[in-house]
This record gives C-alpha cells, sequence and structure tokens, in this order.
C-alpha cells in the first residue's frame, strides 16, 4: 500500500471517500496485525500522541465499518500461529491410542485454542489505553476468554490434518499383479540353499501334520510335496538330485502343485494339511534358518527373502480386497433384482454382518486375514450413525423405499394436505408427490453414503499391503485436509470483531 494511504486522516468530513476508506482499511490493518500497536506508533512518529490516534480509529471504524472489518480480517494474516500446528500433531499423536480417529480433531482443538488463547489475550491488553494496569490484566483475560473457544473451534474444523500419503490405493487387479511379478523375480533368484536344510524342514513339517491328525491317506496331495520337499524339488527338475543345492524356483514348484489341490469335496482335508506346508515352505524363504544359505549366495537370499515376503503380502492383500469386493458386488446385484437398488445400504450392511460376525471364536473375515481392528471397523459399518438411522427413519416414513409404502405415504400426505388446503384442489396431489419425492431423496443419500464408507473400508484393507507401503515410499506425503492459515486467520478476525463489540462508552475497551 503507498505511504499516503497510512497518513492519519486530518478531517474525515472533507476528505474524499474513497481516500477515506483507503485509509481507514489501512488503519485497521495495522492495529489488527500489531496487536493494538499501531495507534500508539503513529501517535509517537507524527506527535500527536497515542489518543488522538485512538480517536481517530474510532472516527474510521464510524466511517467505514466494512472497510475496517476487512483490514482486521486481512491484518490477522500476519498475526504468527504460535507453534498451533506443531502442538496440534503432538496433541493428536499422545492422544491417537485412547481417541482414534477422533484424536486428530482434538489435537487441533487444543493446539489452536492454546494459540488463540494467547493471541487474544495479546489484543485485549495491547487494545487498551486507559493506563491503568489492571484495565490491561482484565481485558487480557477477557481477550484469552475469547480467543481460546474461537481458537479452538477454528482449529478442529480447518485446521490441518497430519500429513498423508500421496501413494495411490492399490486395486484388486493391480495386487494381483504385483503378487504375480514378485513370484516371477524369486523364481530367478540367485539364492541357493542346502538341501539337507530342506529335507529337515520338510521332516519336521510331516511330524507336525502327524500330530494334527492329518495323514497320507487323506492328505495325498500334501506327503507328495513333502516328498518332493525331502529331495529338493520334483522328480525330473534339471537342478535337482542327492546333494544338488535347492534354490526359490525348486520350492516355488512344490507350492504351486500344493495349490492344485482341490479346495472342496473329498479333498478338503487335502487342502487344509498343503496349507501348513505351504506356510512351512513360505517361512523357509522367508527365514531360512541357520546353515540354510549355500556360501557365496547370502546377499542374494537376503533379496529373495524380501521378495518372498512382499509377494506374499501382496496376495493375501489381494484374497482380503476380494471378498470385500466380492461382498459389495453381491450386494448391488441382490438389491437390483429385488428393490431397483433402492435398498443398497440394507444389503450391504447384512452382508458386512454376515462376513463379521464371529461363531466359535472365528468369522469369515478373520479366515481371510483380517485384523481386529478391521475387523471391528467393519462392525462399526452395520452399525449406522445416528445421522444416517435418522435419514433410514425419514425415508420409510416418506415412502422412500417405493412400491405399497411409496404409494401409502404419498397418499396419507396428499390427503392431509387436501383436507387442509381445501380451496387448493391441486396442494393436496403436489404434498404427496413432494413427500415421495423427499423419502426417495433420503433413500438415495443413505445409500451413497453407504456405498461410499464401504469403499472406504475397502481402500484401507488394500493399503495394508507391500505394494502400497512402496508406493507411499516413493510418492512422499502431503498435507492433510484443512488449512492452518484458514484456522488462525478466522480466529483471529472473528476475535478481533468480537472484541471490537465490546467496545461501549466509558468501558474499558475504549477504542481501536
Amino acid at each position: 500500500m503507498a505511504s499516503d494511504d497510512w497518513k492519519p486522516v486530518e478531517d474525515s468530513t472533507t476528505s474524499s471517500g474513497w481516500l477515506d476508506t483507503a485509509n481507514d482499511f489501512g488503519r485497521a490493518v495495522t492495529n489488527a496485525a500489531t496487536y493494538g500497536m499501531g495507534n500508539r506508533i503513529k501517535g509517537y512518529l507524527s506527535g500527536t500522541g497515542t489518543d488522538e490516534q485512538v480517536k481517530r480509529s474510532e472516527q474510521a471504524r464510524e466511517r467505514s465499518p466494512y472497510a475496517t472489518i476487512a483490514g482486521d480480517v486481512y491484518g490477522s494474516f500476519a498475526i504468527p500461529a504460535l507453534g498451533a500446528e506443531n502442538l496440534a500433531l503432538r496433541t493428536g499423536t499422545a492422544l491417537a491410542p485412547t481417541l482414534g480417529r477422533a484424536a486428530p480433531a482434538v489435537g487441533r482443538a487444543v493446539g489452536y485454542g492454546a494459540s488463540g488463547a494467547v493471541t487474544g489475550a495479546a489484543q485485549g491488553a495491547g487494545n487498551t489505553y486507559t493506563g491503568n494496569p489492571m484495565d490491561y490484566v482484565e481485558n487480557a483475560a477477557i481477550g484469552g476468554a475469547i480467543g481460546a473457544p474461537l481458537g479452538a473451534a477454528g482449529g478442529a474444523i480447518f485446521g490441518r490434518g497430519p500429513a498423508v500419503s500421496r501413494a495411490e490405493t492399490p486395486t484388486q487387479a493391480e495386487l494381483w499383479a504385483a503378487k504375480n511379478t514378485g513370484y516371477a523375480a524369486l523364481g530367478q533368484s540367485g539364492a541357493r540353499y542346502e538341501q539337507s536344510a530342506l529335507r529337515d524342514v520338510a521332516n519336521e513339517a510331516e511330524q507336525r501334520l502327524l500330530a494334527d491328525r492329518y495323514h497320507w491317506r487323506d492328505s495325498p496331495g500334501t506327503w507328495r510335496g513333502i516328498e518332493e520337499a525331502r529331495v529338493g524339488g520334483a522328480p525330473g527338475q534339471l537342478n535337482t538330485g542327492l546333494g544338488a543345492p535347492v534354490d526359490p524356483g525348486n520350492i516355488d514348484f512344490i507350492v504351486k502343485g500344493l495349490n492344485k489341490i482341490p479346495k472342496t469335496g473329498e479333498r478338503a482335508t487335502d487342502r487344509e494339511s498343503a496349507s501348513i506346508l505351504k506356510r512351512t515352505l513360505n517361512d523357509f524363504i522367508e527365514n531360512p534358518p541357520p546353515g540354510a544359505v549355500l556360501p557365496g549366495t547370502e546377499p542374494a537370499a537376503r533379496q529373495a527373502s524380501t521378495l518372498a515376503r512382499n509377494a506374499r503380502g501382496d496376495y493375501a492383500g489381494y484374497k482380503r480386497v476380494q471378498a470385500l469386493d466380492e461382498l459389495i458386488e453381491n450386494a448391488r446385484s441382490t438389491t437390483g433384482a429385488t428393490a431397483s437398488g433402492l435398498n443398497l445400504q440394507n444389503e450391504l450392511r447384512k452382508g458386512v454382518r454376515t462376513f463379521a460376525k464371529e461363531k466359535g471364536g472365528d468369522s469369515p473375515a478373520s479366515k481371510q486375514g483380517y485384523t481386529r481392528d478391521e475387523i471391528a471397523a467393519l462392525t462399526a459399518f452395520t452399525r449406522p450413525g445416528r445421522l444416517d438411522s435418522t435419514m433410514r427413519y425419514a425415508d420409510r416414513m416418506l415412502g422412500g423405499g417405493g412400491g405399497l409404502g411409496a404409494l401409502v405415504a404419498g397418499g396419507g400426505a396428499g390427503g392431509a394436505g387436501g383436507a387442509y388446503f381445501k380451496d387448493e384442489p391441486g396442494a393436496g396431489a403436489a404434498l404427496g408427490g413432494a413427500a415421495v419425492g423427499t423419502g426417495l431423496l433420503l433413500r438415495t443419500i443413505g445409500n451413497r453414503r453407504a456405498h461410499a464408507n464401504i469403499n472406504e473400508l475397502r481402500d484401507m484393507i488394500a493399503r495394508r499391503t507391500p505394494l502400497h507401503d512402496y508406493r507411499v515410499s516413493m510418492a512422499g506425503t502431503q498435507p492433510g485436509a484443512g488449512s492452518p492459515q484458514t484456522a488462525k486467520t478466522l480466529r483471529d478476525a472473528i476475535a478481533l470483531e468480537m472484541l471490537k463489540m465490546q467496545q461501549q462508552p466509558g468501558q474499558k475497551y475504549e477504542s481501536w
């Protein structure tokens, strides 16, 4: 702003309108940004004294109320946040184990509330010109009392959340492709293992299976895998033979054979025992026992361990995402066939409830490898919050499901409207149509909310995978939702205006 814009107004009755407005705006900016020190500085530099500048600020507010309010807002940009964002992050992190998802918002409320209290106190004291020390103390207390709740509310609503990754959430197809790529790279690994070490693992697996009441008669495929492991791979492979080193490709050959065992029918027991042997073979690559790695191939073995762990993790993630995607698709198909898509939220919650319901300590979700936290999130989805429940109740009352319900709701609302608006024949019909339309709108909103929530859960599941971890490491982070500048500026601007409202002739907030 030009220096002339900041000169005190000599005569408010004769100055040109636009220049007055510009000066009034600039005066408000100065006082807001300096905690009321602008009047003191101008009084000292001009020789007119603080009291004269305070009077001119009062005249400016009377003459240009909107410009001075805009100046308060603009000046608040220059007020520092006083560490609000860092305090919010530390507080939110500390409260996370106790408050869970609410911790970031509570942390922002604490951080920006504390900053608001300090800023409000400074504004209260700085904008006091009585010369009485107790007035400064009292007004600082009032300013702090105004700034603290405003800061807490502004920070919780507008404050920036924790940094989030720029990484995209993997899809089901991407997890499948990552798994295939990982196992293909594992098959080409230069890692080599002593055949005797793999033979020992095969013998231990056999003893474990027998102890768990599995037998070769009902698990022929599993026992074939054990025999293949004892000789370092399948008979006929070029690099196998008595004493020949074993590579990850030999072990993968055995695992692929185990995967061909049918999942159901007469071979169900064989499939169960094969899963135990597969985990044992995978563990051998991921954590080779002492002395198992052939000397000179240790770096390749470490790389193979990482490849196997990532491929295994991506495949497990693929299966978890696949299960939830199938649940979502089945809900769509069912509601599309029976209720024209209007009952999607109920079908989704019904499907999730069955998926997460425990029986004998297990649930379909736990058998798929879902963690306790993930199952808890699924269970929470089946219990709609107050807003969703209210919308659901309202849409039922208004015939949001269509069919006979819509007919009854529309007829009831139309009849009541017709009785009330006797002189307006069309009013009843319009009211009935509006009731049904509102019910359909509420049902649609509820369905979309449920669909968005289940997709968010699906993304949460997909992020617990090595592929997503890799993307996070490569993508870096970006600021979370919200803006610290928005939260701080709104806090300070509103606090300033509330402090201004405290001004009454003869009271301690005499001027700005």
